[in-house]
């Protein structure tokens, strides 16, 4: 096995990694570029690294090409050995097939965990949660330590949501998930608010470790507006509002439509929604019934294209509503920033998201509901471009110090390399 020193701890790793996760693939933009990134970066600098995940389904809620369904299929991708396993595949709109799919998924894990060479440590994905139950069994089967990467706080993220509104599944997942903390070796966070909302729950603070999201400044950097995507979709001379990413349950469109509607005579200013997710046919309907022309649909676009899409913006939201606000950090904003485009976060002003484009002048903030302020913060962005590249800039400062994905990366395997050196597996 190739050897590298880690520029970090300064010692010899070479560790052999095991990752569990519900999605990786290089073209996808979602959750699964961060892990992607992860462990294409861990094998470059040396490490051997598989991971365990799906066939690749996301966003359509159908196998896609090349892929087939199948109980085990193995390739290499990028210097990174994939297992993917079989389940059950759903678009994800409809609770309980979500539900399905991510339980089948966290079954068969286990048989392509086994199918996995030698390891030297476990590194799993939540949510979904059960999927740590998988990585504890694979890690005492093979002696090794377990870190959890928390994603989201699961079932407090879909509590508060209204998901899971039933006492006994509460409780099944909260056992679950006390049950899993317990045993990890270490828990990896991304915000500051989860490190809290851990320790509130008798987590001992030194066994979570706090990297945040990152962006690859590389990859998205600042573009002139004008590029292949403002040509193709007319947006040359319009000011664009662009929101990019999931329509999930933790948005609140409806504030959209209440700006939209104010500044349906604002004939230069145009809405561009690009995404999937839960929320977006009832987003799609409300538009097509108030006749709101000036709010305009896109399915995700393909990686390659992601960072003109991003530059086609003059204005980047963000959405996280009031449920959401301390169980979830949208990964969107740290790509805003590496862009250098100015957020504007519709979130509770005491969220950590809050919190992170304040300090780093790097946007504004309103909250839920308040769709007529959303109107007027458009209107003043329009009407001061430098006030928005002056955002711009600072979004982008911060990000390559703090967020960047080398910084962030190295991180993790300074984590990784000190854990598997301590040798501490779960009980």
């Amino acid at each position: 096995m190739t050897t590298v020193t880690n520029e970090i701890t300064g010692i010899s790793p070479g560790i052999r990694i095991l990752f569990l996760a519900m999605c990786y693939s290089p073209e996808e933009v979602s959750g699964a570029v961060l892990i992607t990134e992860l462990a294409e970066d861990l094998a470059a600098r040396g490490h051997d690294v598989t991971i365990v995940t799906t066939t690749p389904s996301y966003p359509l809620g159908k196998v896609l090409p090349p892929y087939k369904n199948r109980f085990l299929q193995k390739e290499i991708i990028n210097g990174v050995r994939v297992i993917r396993v079989w389940s059950y595949i759903s678009t994800g709109k409809d609770f309980l097939r979500r539900m399905l799919h991510q339980a089948t998924f966290c079954f068969f894990a286990f048989f392509g965990s086994i199918a996995a060479p030698g390891a030297d440590i476990v590194f799993s994905y939540s949510p979904p949660l059960p999927l740590g139950f998988t990585a504890w069994f694979s890690s005492l089967l093979r002696r090794i330590p377990w870190i959890l990467q928390l994603e989201d706080i699961f079932p407090q993220a879909a509590i508060s949501t209204g998901v899971i509104k039933n006492p006994s599944t509460i409780s099944f997942f909260s056992s679950m998930e006390r049950f899993l903390y317990r045993h990890a070796t270490r828990i990896s966070v991304i915000s500051k608010g989860f490190t809290r909302n851990l320790i509130a729950k008798g987590v001992p603070e030194e066994k979570i470790d706090l990297i945040p999201v990152w962006a690859d400044c590389e990859q998205i950097k600042p573009m002139k507006k004008e590029n292949e995507f403002t040509l193709e979709n007319g947006f040359g001379g319009k000011f664009v509002v662009m929101y990019a990413g999931n329509l999930g349950l933790s948005s609140c469109p409806e504030v959209i439509l209440q700006a939209a509607i104010s500044l349906l005579k604002e004939e230069d200013i145009v809405f561009a929604i690009v995404g999937e997710g839960v929320k977006k046919d009832a987003f799609l309907q409300s538009t097509v019934e108030l006749g709101l022309s000036n709010i305009r649909f896109f399915s995700f676009q393909p990686r390659a294209l992601y960072p003109r899409m991003l530059a086609a913006a003059d204005l980047h939201l963000v959405m996280l509503n009031e449920q959401s606000a301390e169980t979830s950090m949208p990964s969107k904003t740290f790509n805003i920033m590496s862009a250098a485009r100015p957020v504007l976060l519709i979130a509770p002003l005491s969220s950590e998201a809050a919190h992170l484009v304040i300090v780093n002048g790097c946007g504004m903030v309103i909250s839920p509901g308040e769709g007529g302020l959303l109107a007027e913060e458009i209107l003043h962005l329009k009407e001061c471009p430098q006030l928005a590249i002056e955002m711009g800039k600072n979004g982008r400062s911060q990000l390559e110090t703090e967020y960047s994905r080398r910084h962030c990366i190295r991180k993790h395997e300074d984590i990784l390399v000190r854990v598997v050196t301590s040798r501490k597996v779960p009980e």
